[in-house]
């Protein structure tokens, strides 16, 4: 794969009019209240509900859910991830949730790739504690595992991927999906270094990922220089910059959260090891699902299937 220009790139609009220029403009307030649907919301609110709740059950049933690596079950497996022995840590996860899923669910609805972000979360809630927890038996050890962590950085993946696709849809035409692994890379070279005190081959890990970064932000930059066509007219409009820049905010900022330098904290251990995994593996899953729909026949006519709206 290669950051260069992408022949994508071009004055056709996501709606199929062909002409950027004639895009009508589009109020922020308006088109938010439009877009954000009240059984989304209710859905995502579930998964704090769900987190509460186990936590508020006595600290023995929480300590059999858990996952011990020497006695690893299916179940424990899964139900490992919704458990947390801390009031510290489960606030931590809940508004880590809240931050990145509920940001992420805007930038997406805004970006018309309400499908990606449905599919992608639930991906995440579903088969991720699982894949998770399997993963990490990779690393042997006599502890038990817990804790939503893993599945929160996972929004955090998802993140990057509607951003790139909010950046195409709603500021400029010649940006869009293909330079999402830009911003992963810059997050992945922020996490290299914040843990490479406890990593030996971390800081040439940054190094790599932020010469990769870069190269994407040539071609990002490349690409608007050499594009034809105008901004999108919502960049204009009061609200849809504004947006952007707060995802990029929570995006760059939440490794400094999520990778903390200090691992231990009191007589726990944090994991960044499956953290690195569900950012990691929540990208590649959002990024090959939109890079599939973007695939399909239907790219030329600027359509999408199911109001997932195409990268142009």
């Amino acid at each position: 794969m290669t950051a260069g220009p992408d022949s994508r790139a071009g004055p056709a609009d996501a709606t199929g009019d062909g002409d950027a220029t004639t895009e009508p403009t589009t109020p922020f307030g308006p088109a938010l209240r439009e877009r954000v649907r009240r059984r989304d919301c209710l859905a995502l609110a579930a998964v704090p509900v769900v987190l509460v709740a186990v936590f508020l059950s006595p600290e023995a049933t929480r300590r059999e859910l858990a996952f011990a690596y020497r006695r690893p079950t299916v179940l424990t497996a899964y139900t490992a991830h919704f458990v947390h022995l801390s009031l510290d840590h489960l606030l931590a996860n809940v508004l880590g949730y809240a931050l990145l899923a509920g940001t992420g669910y805007v930038v997406a609805v805004l970006a018309d790739v309400r499908r990606l972000f449905g599919v992608a979360a639930a991906t995440y809630l579903l088969a991720f504690p699982l894949v998770l927890s399997a993963l990490n038996l990779a690393v042997p050890r006599d502890a038990l595992g817990y804790g939503f962590s893993g599945v929160t950085t996972a929004f955090a993946g998802l993140l990057a991927v509607v951003g790139a696709a909010y950046a195409g849809r709603r500021l400029h035409p010649a940006l869009g999906v293909r330079h999402a692994p830009g911003a992963f890379l810059l997050a992945l070279a922020a996490v290299a270094v914040l843990v490479s005190p406890s990593v030996p081959l971390a800081r040439p890990l940054a190094a790599v990922a932020a010469l990769g970064a870069l190269g994407y932000a040539v071609s990002a930059r490349g690409a608007l220089r050499s594009s034809a066509a105008p901004p999108r007219a919502t960049a204009r409009e009061a609200g849809w910059l504004d947006l952007f820049v707060v995802a990029a905010v929570v995006f760059v900022g939440y490794p400094f959260v999520g990778f903390p330098a200090e691992l231990r904290v009191g007589t726990a251990v944090t994991n960044v090891y499956v953290h690195l995994l569900g950012f990691c593996l929540a990208f590649l899953v959002a990024y090959i699902c939109a890079e599939l729909w973007l695939a399909d026949g239907d790219r030329d006519k600027g359509t999408v299937p199911s109001g997932a709206a195409r990268d142009r």
